[in-house]
């Protein structure tokens, strides 16, 4: 099956930021913020170069929505990198994986791009298989659980103001607006939060702030070049990946249910994908 650039993009952002999920979940020391602070730094001026040589207009038109789109991509990743460090890598994952789920739903109302009749069961069985790889845990904080529903929403809204930027403004503008916006909002929290941290720390920090860049360029680009409810059930193999990565580096194992909720994940991706308009 040959695959377009569009899942092909979405694909690569899910390996880059499983594995940004991985050093979140290493800097257990640093407040979310300050890892929030420090990748928006490397992407601000990794973007901005990349924008001074194209000679992209900062401010237009589209400022508002370019705006916006940070503004709740900012709450998500915050959000996001918070529930990671206080809930184990696994369940956090999945719990912030609904984001798909927002992300096809919220294209209804933002850019009018409704899912298929075919595809809403299997919309469906990714989420079931959510539910059966996070065992329904009670020994998660329902202040957690709530804080990665509400940054998967707020993920949701931001993948499809990413759509409906689409040929409107260059793509690299769009990432460059994310830690514009960002960076503000941080600094309202940093003062009473900050941590010092050493080389090793600091090394992985800007490391963070590369991968994301990387991460946020393929993620971007495949927004631009699918709909939403084409790609969005993709993000579902971050989820995969977190729970592999929980094996290897976090000694975190699945049970039975856990493998079952991967298998559900795998149907519904497929067949998504292939009942996609």
């Amino acid at each position: 099956m040959k695959i377009n650039s569009g899942v092909k993009n979405i694909i690569l952002a899910c390996l880059f930021f499983s594995t940004i999920n991985v050093l979140v979940k290493y800097l257990d020391g640093i407040p979310s913020v300050q890892i929030v602070f420090f990748r928006s730094i490397v992407s601000l001026f990794l973007s901005g170069i990349v924008v001074h040589r194209l000679k992209l207009k900062v401010f237009n038109n589209h400022t508002p929505l370019l705006f916006l789109r940070g503004l709740f991509g900012a709450m998500a990743l915050m959000l996001y990198f918070h529930t990671i460090k206080h809930m184990p890598l696994g369940a956090a994952i999945s719990i912030l994986y609904l984001s798909p789920i927002f992300t096809v739903i919220l294209a209804i109302f933002i850019v009018k791009e409704p899912p298929s009749i075919k595809q809403i069961p299997f919309i469906a069985l990714c989420f079931i298989g959510v539910l059966f790889i996070k065992n329904f845990d009670p020994n998660i904080s329902i202040y957690y659980l709530s804080m990665g529903v509400i940054g998967s929403l707020f993920a949701g809204v931001a993948y499809n103001l990413i759509r409906l930027l689409r040929e409107k403004v260059h793509h690299q503008l769009v990432i460059f607006y994310f830690p514009l916006v960002t960076i503000p909002l941080t600094l309202i929290f940093l003062p009473q939060l900050w941590v010092n941290p050493n080389l090793k720390q600091f090394c992985i920090l800007i490391l963070i702030g590369v991968l994301t860049q990387i991460a946020q360029v393929f993620m971007t680009k495949a927004y631009q070049q699918e709909k939403a409810a084409k790609i969005g059930h993709y993000n579902y193999l971050t989820c995969v990946l977190a729970y592999l990565s929980g094996i290897v580096f976090f000694d975190e194992y699945l049970n039975f249910l856990s493998v079952i909720g991967l298998i559900c994940i795998f149907i519904g991706i497929k067949y998504t994908s292939k009942y996609s308009s």
